[in-house]
């Protein structure tokens, strides 16, 4: 089948209510909107979700995959010990991948636990795919999982990356769901975790739009200088989701925008308009 849905998600593990702890309802828009684009995904059926990562094991010359046959990781490191996500990998999935991207001329690190599962783990689940699949595995969406981060390629390679990753799950024939784990600017007010910039709020303005109305182009070439001084931590994952609904029409749908501890939270849905797609328009 290929790729049948698609989304943009943060991943600000505050909006975890053990972590939060009441905090989180000041992104309760956020929350809401991480409920909602769950429980639509779930419609599709899908038999792998892939997650773009920024906050993995990352190179900057290789693509890495998580290579293990059960994925696990916690929210010990905000507090929360005790949430715990689990998903089974997809290795055929991942070895398509390795392939395709290899032909394209992107290299790829797959990256696998060693020593017991009694010791802490090298390679565990980042919070950049914990908090999106929290919110997904509760409307049983991601049950099957890929988690990739990106490398610190440009724009333009990580697109083609995307449509390398295309490739490998139409060879297989998968129902899949691609999920850019995004964080946008990190400056939008004076406190903000990586300082104030108010180039930060004209950042979030244009991405979000250029999302709304799809245009791709834009995107990949946003004013490097503004990127810079927005501080943001998800161009890269949506430059590769990108790449993955290469030549596809897509109908965007910005489901909510906030920034209310001075990072932009976007949550977006990316519907392929196919006949037979199953829909969830």
């Amino acid at each position: 089948m290929g790729i049948v849905a698609a989304g943009i998600m943060p991943h600000p593990p505050i909006i975890i209510p053990e972590v939060g702890r009441g905090e989180q309802q000041k992104a309760a828009g956020t929350i809401e909107a991480m409920k909602e684009i769950s429980s639509r995904l779930a419609g599709f059926s899908e038999e792998t979700v892939i997650i773009i990562t920024p906050h993995g094991p990352m190179f900057r010359d290789a693509v890495a995959i998580l290579d293990d046959t059960h994925l696990y990781g916690d929210f010990a490191a905000f507090m929360a010990p005790d949430v715990r996500i689990r998903a089974d990998n997809d290795p055929e999935l991942v070895r398509s991948i390795e392939t395709e991207s290899r032909k394209a001329g992107i290299d790829v690190a797959l990256l696998r636990e060693r020593g017991s599962a009694a010791n802490r783990k090298e390679f565990s689940l980042d919070h950049g795919v914990t908090v999106p699949l929290y919110y997904l595995q509760q409307a049983g969406v991601g049950r099957r999982c890929i988690a990739i981060t990106y490398a610190f390629l440009s724009y333009y390679e990580l697109f083609i990356f995307g449509q390398a990753v295309r490739n490998a799950v139409e060879a297989l024939s998968r129902r899949v769901i691609v999920i850019a784990s995004s964080d946008l600017s990190h400056r939008l007010i004076k406190g903000a975790p990586a300082g104030f910039n108010p180039r930060g709020e004209e950042f979030d303005r244009l991405l979000v739009n250029y999302i709304e109305d799809y245009q791709v182009e834009k995107i990949l070439t946003m004013e490097p200088g503004l990127v810079h001084a927005a501080g943001e931590c998800g161009l890269r994952s949506i430059a590769v989701l990108l790449g993955c609904l290469d030549s596809e029409e897509v109908k965007a749908e910005v489901l909510s925008y906030e920034g209310p501890f001075g990072v932009g939270y976007a949550v977006a849905l990316l519907n392929l308009q196919r006949k037979g797609n199953g829909s969830i328009d």
